[in-house]
Order: structure tokens, then C-alpha cells, then sequence
């Protein structure tokens, strides 16, 4: 498991897994083999040491950060997981050859694997996961394939609750009515999904108040497929803002895959 695929690295070094975990077949007709294991084996331990740091981020709830809206991890993160991955590898293979005078261009990969760092630390590059100074995180799907968009007021609202992070998980249970917002039916859990409440509620477009500050509404995207769906379900993660400000959030961070 990894934020980057082994065909990412192409775009950071042209054949990278033939060069540096590439052996000669057994048959000796020159086919290079990759070790495929070996290599995701670095990248897994790549992703790995990326989660430990960003567990360290106040702002970031949830480690290792899912996917975005689009299903795709951020940028971001492919490219520190590459860079961070060849850096470590070309070290480790030039290290009796160069000693710590690297040259510049094994260097740079390390170089560039930092500056991604710095600038999630710094706030610079934001995720779609990201609990705001605000205390209330960005819509995450957990399941379905329905075409509304579903949105908090993480950048409006002020999260209230002054206890403990809650995973707020909202679920679609009925479309008699119809499947658009305005029709379709939801209820919501306050305990990651566990246990729902028993109202109905009906779905909008317009903000709905749900807890402690937190508000959701849903978005019509146009399309052919159906607006909502039975079982469709989003999470929210919200942190309480005095949690956030004495830089306590990482006591309370989960691990999730993407």
C-alpha cells in the first residue's frame, strides 16, 4: 500500500524499477526482471514513514489521508512518496561509492522530498481530509456511486463540542420520494458510523444544521445517473477547537486506508 504506484516513478526517473531492481533473467537471454516485491516493499516503507509525519500535522485528522473526491490520492502525496522512495534507495546504493558526498542529483530527490514535507506542514498544500483551525473537517466518501456533491461548512462553520473528535457519518436510507436532494432521506451517526439516529431527515440543497456548529447540504451535479442512492454514506471528521490549539489532535488520530 502506497500513496504512489510503480509506474509514477517514471516521471522522476525513466525506467527506474529496470535499474534498481532489475536482475537478468535465469535463462540469460539479457530480459530484465523486476523484483516487484522489493520494490513495493520501499514504497510501502516510504508511505509508512510519510504517515508517521503527518500524524504529527494538528490539522490533519485522519492518517494515512484518503483519497479525494475524485479517487485519487492528492498530488502531493505521489510525489513525496516517489522522491522520498528513489532517495532513499539511491543512498543506499551509492553509500559505499560516494560516502555522504552525494552528488547533486541523488541529493535533489531528497531535496524535493523535504520541501513537500515543509510546505504540508506549513499549510501550503491542503487535502480535502484537513480539519480546519475551525473544527470542522471536509466530507469524505465511504461508499456509493451516486453523482451529488456533499458538502460541509468546514470553511464557514465553528465546530462547538468541547469534548473529544467525533466521526460524523451520514447515510442515505431513503429514495421513495425520489433520489434528488430536496427528496431522498438520510440519517446520521456520531460514533464513525456504528449506530445511526432514528430521525429521518430530508436531504438539500440549502444548509442543514446537524451538530455543535457542524452543517451539511448536498449539491445537484449534472449527469445521467441518479443524484443519490439507498446505502450512499460520507464521513466528517470534527475536532474540537481547543483540542486543535493546544496541538493535541494527534492523540486522537485513527488509522484508515483510503
Amino acid at each position: 500500500m502506497g500513496y504512489a504506484n510503480r509506474s509514477d516513478f517514471e516521471r522522476f526517473v525513466e525506467g527506474f524499477g529496470t535499474l534498481y531492481y532489475g536482475t537478468q533473467s535465469a535463462d540469460g537471454e539479457g530480459i530484465v526482471e523486476i523484483d516487484i516485491n522489493k520494490f513495493q516493499s520501499d514504497i510501502d516503507a516510504s508511505y509508512n514513514n510519510m504517515n508517521i509525519k503527518l500524524d504529527g500535522v494538528d490539522r490533519i485528522p485522519i492518517t494515512p489521508i484518503g483519497t479525494q473526491s475524485n479517487g485519487s490520492y492528492n498530488q502531493y502525496l505521489i510525489d513525496w512518496n516517489c522522491y522520498d522512495t528513489i532517495y532513499t534507495k539511491l543512498r543506499s546504493r551509492h553509500l559505499m561509492q560516494f560516502g555522504d558526498n552525494l552528488p547533486d542529483w541523488i541529493r535533489q530527490f531528497g531535496t524535493m522530498s523535504n520541501a513537500i514535507e515543509k510546505m504540508i506542514r506549513e499549510g501550503d498544500v491542503v487535502f480535502e481530509t484537513d480539519t480546519t483551525n475551525k473544527g470542522i473537517g471536509y466530507p469524505i466518501r465511504v461508499t456509493g456511486s451516486s453523482i451529488a456533491k456533499f458538502y460541509s461548512n468546514w470553511d464557514t462553520g465553528f465546530y462547538q463540542a468541547s469534548d473529544y473528535p467525533k466521526e460524523y457519518h451520514f447515510k442515505i436510507y431513503g429514495t421513495l420520494n425520489g433520489t434528488n436532494p430536496g427528496q431522498a432521506i438520510f440519517r446520521y451517526s456520531k460514533d464513525g458510523g456504528v449506530s445511526y439516529l432514528s430521525n429521518d431527515i430530508t436531504t438539500g440543497t440549502d444548509w442543514i444544521a446537524i451538530d455543535k456548529g457542524l452543517e451539511v447540504r448536498w449539491g445537484v451535479i449534472v449527469g445521467t445517473s441518479a443524484q443519490l442512492a439507498i446505502n450512499d454514506e460520507w464521513s466528517i471528521t470534527c475536532i474540537p477547537v481547543n483540542t486543535i490549539s493546544t496541538g493535541m489532535s494527534s492523540n486522537f488520530k485513527t488509522f484508515k486506508r483510503g
